[in-house]
C-alpha cells in the first residue's frame, strides 16, 4: 500500500512540475522571444540583366578605318517583364545603340583621342534606353567589355 501511495504522490509531483514548466516556458520564454525579435524584411530579388549581343563599330579616319571597337553591353532592368520586352526588341536596341555611337563619335564625345570615354558612352546609352522604353525600365547600363583594335 505504501508503494502505491508513493507512486501516486510521485505522479502528482511529476504532473505538477510539468505543468509549472509549461507555464513558465509559455509566459517567460516563448512570448518574450517573439516580442523582442524584429521582423526582417524579405531579401530583395536578385538584379535582372539583359545582355545585348556584341556589336562592332569601326572608327573611320580621314582616309581609312583607323580602329575597330567591339562592345558588350548589359542592361540592368526593373523586372522580368521589362527583360522580356527588351529581349524581344534586341535588334532594334542594337541598331539604335550603333546609330547613337556613330553620332557621338562624329561629335567627338565618345573618343578621347583614340580611347573610348566609358562614362560618356554609358550616359548616351542610358538616354537611348529611356527614350525607347521609358524612364524607369532600364536602371543602369553596364558596359562589360570594350575592345579596341587599331589598324
Amino acid at each position: 500500500m505504501k508503494g502505491v501511495v508513493l507512486l501516486v504522490v510521485g505522479m502528482l509531483l511529476l504532473i505538477g512540475a510539468a505543468g509549472g514548466g509549461y507555464y513558465a516556458y509559455t509566459k517567460y520564454f516563448s512570448g518574450a522571444a517573439a516580442e523582442e525579435k524584429p521582423v526582417k524584411p524579405p531579401p530583395p530579388p536578385p538584379p535582372i540583366y539583359v545582355r545585348i549581343p556584341p556589336f562592332v563599330v569601326p572608327v573611320v579616319g580621314a582616309e581609312r578605318v583607323e580602329q575597330v571597337i567591339t562592345m558588350v553591353v548589359a542592361l540592368h532592368v526593373r523586372d522580368q517583364s521589362a527583360a522580356d520586352t527588351i529581349s524581344a526588341r534586341a535588334a532594334r536596341v542594337t541598331d539604335t545603340f550603333m546609330t547613337t555611337i556613330y553620332g557621338a563619335m562624329d561629335e567627338g564625345e565618345i573618343l578621347n583621342g583614340s580611347i573610348v570615354n566609358i562614362i560618356s558612352l554609358k550616359k548616351r546609352l542610358q538616354g537611348i534606353c529611356d527614350q525607347l522604353f521609358g524612364k524607369d525600365v532600364v536602371k543602369d547600363v553596364l558596359v562589360q567589355t570594350v575592345l579596341q583594335r587599331r589598324l
